[in-house]
């Protein structure tokens, strides 16, 4: 039996067509695709290298099937929308992005799959080096890093000015680009895409806009998987624990926690999960009145393109960090003029960047409006160039309505201090929406989703193995946070009914360390004691 060649690795296709299709777009050169090469994987699709003999190169790339993120089909609209993005930014800016010769949103094809075959990127992935920051073998210096955030400030002033009437993402039909289905990642991502009952745009306003992204979201914690997010549990940061030996321990002691009760898939999560969304909606027109002020009349209904995923991986540089291409615009959409004018993630998108490197973003984005712009429209545009980087309320709806943390109520909670106008503090929110006959109601009707008894103690089982005082700790930490009470009216609550909301955070995780150490060394002791030992 033949073994199969490496470039095969995700799918079967004609790599004879695919060179011959190649070399009739680049005026007849011969070209190769080499079948020994291991095609390269991200999250959605795979790519392999097309070579020309006089040094030219470009890629082949190819949604990957059984995609856990989104539905095959869903993964077809993404790539036809992003090679349509691609040409737009091309034809319609000097953006920096690779250049689309040909692409087919469908197996239906010479070459038996679905494909944009594209130029390949210039330069190298900012990546590496970012991550080097900071430590003994850093290749990028913080002068460096603010080059960067100028640039990309520069950049987002450049998708500024593509503006659309509605919001949505882009399609090609006859050489004609128009916008319709919003393909964002808040209205796709984790299995949103098959939901029902979701509007999908286009969009005509920025209210229409939020309000399906609030409805994916709440439609998201009601009825699909929620992977790691316990809103009242958030997963130990590494960022806050000096060794990494005690941030591991902390993260066990974490699963532990959860485990109990199948907390993450519990109604009790869930029904957290409902009462947050449901209050991002005021928060977000709180918000968004704020910032009105900064936009002219013509502003509010104007809709811009938007990289969602502006990450280092995404972003290719020469050696003397000038940008050279933005890659992977899968998701991009046409959104409302807030949800562009922030600060980008870096290095990936869930990651705020320092506030020291806020205003070389500011700076970008206001050279470049100066160097396009007439004298007299600069007074409007530097008001946006204010708000690029202090929007960072719109930054934190971003990553909460999208589940891009490990730590929502650390995000939820940023976003309501900086906004809410209310004299509640947030966990007191809580506690009265638990208390209201309405998310109880809730609680009652989503119960019938959660684990069986057994389904639980299986994984209670799982996790602790034989770890008897971890269960321990488990189940009295279960026990004092009312966790299976607080959807109950106050009378039938446990110890905790005059008090607010249970955070399991990094407190309660280095608490609990720091008693078992105490514990540990005061065993340590009396074992020296019992033996007539002592000091000298």
């Amino acid at each position: 039996m033949q073994e199969r060649a490496n470039i095969f690795k995700y799918a079967e296709f004609d790599v004879n067509a695919l060179c011959q299709l190649a070399s009739n777009l680049c005026n007849g050169k011969s070209c190769s695709c080499n079948p020994d090469q291991i095609p390269k994987s991200g999250s959605f699709n795979w790519i392999v290298d097309v070579s020309f003999h006089d040094g030219t190169e470009w890629v082949l790339r190819s949604p990957r099937k059984g995609d856990e993120i989104v539905s095959d089909d869903t993964a077809l609209s993404l790539l036809a929308s992003e090679a349509a993005t691609l040409k737009y930014i091309r034809a319609h800016s000097d953006i920096p992005v690779p250049e689309i010769f040909a692409y087919q949103a469908s197996a239906d094809n010479d070459l038996g799959i679905p494909y944009i075959l594209m130029g390949k990127a210039a330069g190298s992935p900012l990546q590496p080096s970012w991550l080097s920051s900071g430590t003994p073998e850093s290749c990028i210096t913080e002068e460096q890093r603010a080059k960067i955030l100028f640039q990309l400030g520069t950049i987002t002033w450049k998708l500024s000015r593509l503006r659309f009437s509605q919001a949505g993402s882009l399609f090609e039909e006859n050489d004609e680009v128009s916008v319709k289905t919003c393909l964002s990642r808040g209205l796709l991502a984790e299995r949103r895409d098959i939901a029902e009952d979701i509007p999908r745009g286009p969009f005509d306003t920025e209210t229409d806009y939020y309000q399906a992204h609030v409805a994916a979201f709440l439609e998201h914690a009601k009825y699909l998987p929620l992977a790691h997010h316990c809103f009242f549990a958030p997963i130990p940061a590494r960022s806050d624990y000096d060794d990494q030996t005690d941030h591991l321990a902390a993260v066990d002691r974490w699963n532990n926690f959860i485990s109990v009760i199948s907390k993450i898939d519990s109604s009790y999560n869930k029904t957290d999960y409902v009462i947050a969304g449901e209050a991002l909606l005021n928060l977000l027109a709180e918000w968004t009145s704020r910032l009105s002020g900064y936009f002219a009349n013509d502003d509010k209904s104007r809709f811009v393109l938007h990289h969602p995923d502006l990450s280092a991986d995404n972003i290719y540089v020469d050696e003397d960090f000038n940008i050279t291409c933005i890659i992977d615009w899968a998701f991009c959409s046409a959104v409302p003029l807030p949800m562009l004018l922030m600060p980008p993630g870096l290095p990936q998108a869930r990651n705020e960047i320092e506030e020291s490197l806020l205003p070389a973003f500011e700076d970008g984005f206001r050279h470049a409006l100066e160097e396009n712009l007439p004298e007299e429209a600069l007074d409007r545009e530097y008001m946006l160039s204010w708000v690029v980087s202090r929007n960072r309320p719109m930054w934190l709806f971003a990553r909460f309505i999208n589940l891009d943390s490990e730590a929502d109520h650390c995000l939820f909670k940023a976003l309501w201090d900086a906004v809410a106008t209310c004299d509640q503090d947030m966990l007191r929110f809580f506690r009265s929406m638990q208390a209201s006959d309405k998310y109880q109601s809730m609680q009652k009707e989503l119960v019938d989703e959660d684990p069986t008894a057994e389904e639980m103690a299986r994984k209670e089982r799982r996790c602790h193995g034989n770890d008897v005082q971890a269960l321990a700790i488990s189940r009295k930490l279960t026990l004092v946070s009312d966790w299976s009470s607080r959807y109950t009216p106050p009378c039938e609550r446990g110890i905790r009914r005059n008090g607010s909301v249970f955070v399991a955070d990094k407190k309660l995780w280095k608490w609990i360390d720091s008693c078992l150490k105490s514990s540990i060394a005061s065993d340590e002791a009396n074992h020296v004691d019992s033996h007539g030992q002592s000091d000298p």
